[in-house]
């Protein structure tokens, strides 16, 4: 395909080469499938201000030739913090989200701002004195979480108006478009959950009910930024933990998704070909039952039937991963973990260099910082999580 006036639902069939350009419901048009995706720093300044590390790491990756590159979550509101990172509350952070926004974009690209709320998972150090909240007074499954305070009728409201204000302020800080971060077991998917939301009025209760504040949340957002804006919703495609929300229930949340006008579901996956959905209790050792035969890449696309591109994420080192992870039912493949470890990976890729790309991190946690351009609390983070991203020296390897 060459015709970048396709939308998304004609390219689905003819996604082969990752390198055609996609034009997005809002008019948005990629060069190319592939996207930075968003990965935490934890490195902003206590008041949610980027930092110079951060926006070297974002200038560095965003000069690489991607479509276009998504942001670590900002957080909406100050009680919904789940690491230091940037926020979006008001305009006293405007200043930063438009440095973000000028380094990610780089030269010409397009960059996208997450926006997200913690929820029950946010921390309570973070957070004002009346503590972290959540859709029930129920504790997450991370270890040792405390017990959240249950959301009023009109904190739900004042959280919708904080998403739409976030957005806003995003895009007059030169954003191209907004994601909506509904997955991962922050607030968002809380509400999804019948884990974390058992709730008795408009907000909770069956299947049908629990979508409302994910879909309000994307009504919100769109009134905010209008209909040429690119709006994206980050999804788990179902949970692994016992008593869980399955496959076929988000599914229903991404068909009224797309009805809606969201330009792109992002399926949030540690790798695309399997059932692996991030668990909440952050526990990645622990061997899980498989509780979906359907790849939810494709279950997804079914449902969004051509009214949203999909987004591909996880597990995504190579073209030739590229090009399952489009042939499986994606439109857009969003790269993380081998963007970290070679933050020039898409033009290499792109000009055949495959043999100079790097599949490791350095040995050195000093080198991880200075060679790769990482912050140093993303660096700490990145080493608590042994076996995640393949580094020199581990396992055996030189």
């Amino acid at each position: 395909m060459t015709d970048d006036s396709l939308p998304a639902g004609d390219a689905v069939q003819e996604a082969a080469d990752p390198w055609t350009p996609l034009r997005l419901a809002s008019g948005l048009t990629l060069s190319n499938r592939f996207m930075l995706a968003p990965m935490t720093t934890n490195a902003s300044d206590p008041g949610g201000s980027v930092t110079e590390a951060e926006l070297n790491y974002l200038a560095r990756r965003g000069a690489a030739e991607f479509g276009a590159a998504i942001t670590s979550c900002a957080y909406v509101h100050p009680d919904g913090r789940s690491w230091q990172g940037i926020g979006a509350c008001d305009g006293a952070h405007l200043d930063s989200l438009s440095a973000v926004a000028g380094a990610i974009r780089g030269d010409g690209g397009l960059g996208i701002l997450q926006i997200y709320d913690g929820g029950r998972i946010a921390l309570p150090n973070l957070v004002g004195p009346r503590g972290i909240r959540g859709p029930s007074p129920l504790p997450s499954a991370r270890p040792n979480a405390a017990t959240p305070r249950e959301l009023t009728a009109r904190e739900i409201d004042e959280l919708l108006a904080a998403f739409g204000r976030a957005a806003a302020l995003g895009v007059r800080a030169g954003f191209d478009g907004i994601e909506i971060h509904g997955a991962n077991h922050y607030l968002i998917h809380q509400f999804l959950s019948p884990r974390a939301n058992q709730r008795t009025d408009r907000w909770g209760g069956g299947p049908e009910e629990r979508t409302r504040f994910p879909l309000a949340v994307a009504d919100a957002v769109r009134d905010a930024v209008g209909s040429d804006i690119t709006v994206g919703f980050r999804i788990t495609p179902f949970e692994s933990e016992p008593g869980g929300y399955s496959l076929d229930d988000s599914t229903v949340l991404a068909d009224r998704l797309a009805a809606s006008g969201v330009d792109y579901m992002h399926v949030s996956m540690d790798d695309f070909r399997a059932n692996s959905p991030q668990p909440e209790d952050r526990d990645w050792t622990k061997t899980r039952a498989r509780v979906e035969a359907r790849n939810p890449i494709g279950a997804i696309a079914a449902a969004v039937a051509g009214r949203s591109a999909v987004v591909a994420s996880g597990g995504i080192r190579t073209l030739s991963d590229a090009r399952e992870a489009l042939g499986s039912g994606a439109d857009l493949l969003a790269v993380g973990r081998a963007a970290l470890i070679d933050p020039e990976w898409v033009d290499k890729l792109k000009a055949g260099a495959h043999h100079q790309i790097r599949t490791q991190l350095p040995e050195d946690a000093d080198d991880i910082e200075t060679v790769l351009t990482i912050p140093q609390p993303m660096v700490r983070y990145l080493l608590s999580r042994p076996g995640w991203i393949p580094r020199a020296g581990q396992d055996g390897r030189p």
